[in-house]
């Protein structure tokens, strides 16, 4: 267990919040360690949307990313290029004295995720006009797509094949503007790690930086990056790509260009996942584009994320321009080959358990009826009685784990 990105610290007290927020069934171990429930994470199974950390109030799970092995690079003397997503200026206030920091410390080019973002939008135009598609789902998401790769593969030949605005501003830079070196992204997101990972999208982007991770390792470094001089980036103007981070900021962009088209837009768990399970069987009349997000109130609020109230976000966001940008650069610039991707799947084998094994898990929870069965308080973290039982018989969680039991303790 905690085989993955996201793990469990000491400081677990068997809350069991990160069981009821998770949109993956068996991505949480409940195990007794020294007589108190503890909560694991089966990396195999998670998508790494980062949920479990917004509900944990007991700071009992965290998240690698590569900001130390960045930070030793750039000071080893590596030729590293960052691409950085548009949430920074609501994330982090004096953000432009930290791109100074960050250049004032080795970092070669510093280019603007929007300008990805722009690119990507100009993809999906393209490849909707040549290839006459709809109901596309997006995939700017690396959660949504590890979801939709792990649990619903059915819906693989429906995800946009077009790169992400982070890998669509790293094609650029690599190919358009012959910017050698490895390239950093600097974003909110941890799953952005699982997207670098993956053969498809070429080992384009090295390193996944989270503006969490990085303030807190500067902290805890003495350096004051406030203190630097300001820097701006170093990409061409970039378009309505800055408002990608905001929930429906692809909706809005597409809809500049093609009016009166049905876009549905949905965010944060498990609404985005429960809603992929009843898309497979949505064939008819469904809409040009699902915009979907992972995470409530969109990229702003990744799990690695700064602190920052959702009013203040967007106050911020509806101020940018709401123009349209002009692609007709692109086209004579750009080739959509180049910025398509492709997607494998990696469908996840669930524990399988007979209702003999859940008869005995029900017996083992002191459930012998149906009157007992539907209790359904969700202290253990599951909806019903029932999902919890299974678990039970799964083997990813434990009788003690029931209220009914009265032996649940905590730290």
């Amino acid at each position: 267990m905690n085989n993955g990105k996201v793990f469990t610290k000491e400081g677990c007290v068997g809350c069991n919040l990160c069981i009821q927020s998770c949109p993956c069934n068996e991505a949480n171990i409940a195990q007794i360690k020294n007589g108190i429930n503890k909560v694991y994470v089966d990396g195999t199974k998670c998508i790494t949307c980062g949920e479990c950390l917004r509900v944990c109030t007991h700071d009992a799970r965290d998240y690698k990313d590569d900001t130390s092995r960045f930070l030793e690079d750039i000071k080893a003397g590596k030729d590293i290029s960052l691409i950085v997503a548009p949430a920074l200026r609501c994330n982090v206030t004096e953000w432009q004295r930290l791109l100074g920091y960050l250049k004032s410390i080795g970092v070669n080019r510093v280019y603007d995720a929007s300008y990805g973002a722009d690119i990507c939008t100009w993809g999906y135009l393209r490849y909707i006009e040549s290839k006459g598609a709809e109901g596309l789902i997006a995939q700017p998401c690396p959660s949504i797509v590890n979801y939709i790769e792990h649990y619903v593969p059915e819906l693989l030949s429906r995800l946009a094949p077009i790169h992400s605005p982070a890998i669509c501003a790293a094609m650029y830079m690599k190919k358009y503007k012959n910017i050698g070196g490895s390239y950093a992204l600097l974003s909110p997101c941890i799953a952005k790690g699982d997207e670098f990972d993956d053969p498809n999208t070429n080992g384009l982007i090295e390193y996944n930086i989270t503006f969490k991770k990085l303030l807190e390792v500067l902290e805890e470094l003495n350096v004051d990056y406030r203190k630097s001089a300001p820097a701006e980036y170093d990409n061409p103007p970039h378009g309505l790509g800055a408002v990608f981070p905001m929930p429906g900021g692809l909706k809005a962009n597409i809809e500049q260009h093609i009016k009166g088209q049905w876009i549905f837009k949905i965010e944060g768990q498990p609404r985005a996942s429960s809603f992929l399970h009843k898309y497979v069987n949505e064939r008819s009349d469904s809409p040009l584009l699902v915009d979907i997000l992972s995470c409530c109130g969109g990229c702003n609020s990744g799990p690695g994320a700064c602190p920052s109230e959702e009013y203040a976000i967007d106050k911020f966001m509806h101020k940018l321009p709401k123009e349209a940008t002009d692609f007709s650069m692109f086209d004579k610039e750009l080739k959509l080959d180049d910025f398509l991707r492709k997607y494998t799947p990696k469908k996840i084998m669930e524990i399988f358990v007979d209702r003999h094994e859940v008869e005995n898990a029900f017996a083992a929870l002191d459930k012998p009826s149906h009157e007992y069965r539907v209790t359904d308080c969700r202290a253990c973290g599951y909806k019903t009685c029932q999902e919890m039982a299974v678990a039970v018989a799964k083997g990813i969680n434990h009788a003690e784990n029931c209220v009914k039991k009265g032996v649940k303790s905590y730290a």
